[in-house]
């Protein structure tokens, strides 16, 4: 049967169709598929692939179309998905269900995707749909479960961390560098968190990946030692330039490469702070704060903590308990530090009978503050 043109098949839709289809009701195997696809997708006959290739709305097809809709609307799937999903991977209208959207999908579901993590998969990474199922997906999750050892970390790993993990090159990039890994030493137990904590990095070059060893192994980090990840992590997670940029604003600050060095073993994430946090964080400590430099270099956590959420109302609460003489110790740095429940209740909560107000204080009532200190 020859092909539809889109205007001659918009006409007949027209002239057939008073209403547009219902998003409440299933559309039926007939035209009004063809209208969902129209109206709800976008598209039109000789509407463009993925592929490359011209979309052709052809009457022999529409029984199939409506069984794709179909399919997907069983397994849970609302039209404002569907339209979605095929808005952006108009390919899956040329999908066979029974040989390839259902044996992929009940892949998924065994593996643990299923109800609204199914959804979120499969809408985040519409191109899962497009990937063979027994060269791709299949090899694709049993080579990161043999890491990993169980589906359900595999599934956290996908899902939250990154959903192209079960359509990227295993065989190249990500077996690379857990074999680099493996041969530098790192423990398999240190491989297996690093992959579930963070997989796209696996994604990157041998090349990168070797020479990122080679500087956290020059900066005296033991590939055995727990922090060996976290620096690596760190590390690939910029590019050269942006990481010579990092470590001359830590200079310019007055760090030495030393002292630069040994806060990044004690803690490597402080580096990924923007080059404006650094600066402003190192202010606060220094000079509002008045804390001794070194404590900035033995607790660079400092530089990942909110200034006006942590530091500066516990900055403020410590003040009023010096003036108070309610302040037993000299080093305030650590304190500044401590856990959100435990600074609380032991220098909030203990001193309401003195300073009534000092809650209000730490919640930034600058009035109470005032009050208080005088």
């Amino acid at each position: 049967m020859s092909k539809i043109s889109s205007t001659l098949l918009l006409h007949f839709i027209h002239k057939r169709f008073l209403n547009t289809i219902s998003t409440s009701t299933l559309p039926s195997p007939s035209l009004s598929t063809i209208q969902f696809l129209t109206n709800s997708c976008g598209l039109s006959s000789g509407s463009p692939t993925s592929a490359g290739r011209k979309l052709h709305f052809d009457e022999k097809h529409i029984h199939q179309y409506g069984a794709i809709i179909g399919f997907f609307k069983s397994h849970g799937f609302e039209y404002p998905q569907i339209s979605n999903l095929i808005s952006r991977r108009p390919s899956i209208l040329q999908s066979r269900v029974s040989t390839n959207l259902k044996p992929k999908f009940e892949f998924l579901q065994e593996i643990g995707f299923v109800g609204p993590l199914l959804h979120k998969l499969i809408l985040s990474t519409p191109w899962v749909l497009s990937k063979s199922l027994d060269s791709q997906l299949k090899p694709s999750f049993f080579f990161i479960k043999e890491i990993l050892e169980s589906d359900e970390q595999v599934t956290a790993a996908v899902i939250y961390r990154f959903p192209s993990l079960l359509i990227s090159d295993w065989r190249g990039n990500f077996k690379s560098s857990s074999d680099i890994l493996a041969s530098e030493g790192v423990p398999s137990r240190n491989i297996k968190k690093m992959i579930a904590l963070n997989p796209r990095t696996f994604m990157q070059k041998a090349d990168r990946m070797i020479d990122a060893v080679k500087t956290v192994k020059e900066l005296g980090i033991e590939p055995k030692a727990r922090m060996f990840i976290y620096a690596l992590f760190v590390r690939l997670s910029m590019n050269d330039s942006t990481w010579k940029k990092k470590i001359n604003v830590m200079k310019s600050l007055g760090w030495s490469e030393k002292e630069i060095f040994s806060a990044f073993k004690r803690y490597p994430f402080y580096l990924t702070c923007s080059e404006e946090k650094l600066r402003d964080v190192a202010d606060f400590c220094l000079n509002a704060a008045k804390l001794d430099p070194v404590t900035l270099i033995t607790y660079p956590e400092f530089f990942k903590s909110s200034i006006e959420k942590r530091l500066q109302p516990r900055y403020k609460v410590l003040e009023v308990l010096k003036v108070k003489n309610l302040l037993k110790i000299k080093k305030i740095g650590p304190v500044l530090l401590r856990g959100e429940r435990e600074f609380v209740e032991k220098y909030v909560v203990k001193h309401l009978d003195e300073i009534p107000n000092l809650m209000d204080i730490y919640r930034g009532n600058v009035a109470a503050e005032t009050k208080s200190v005088v």
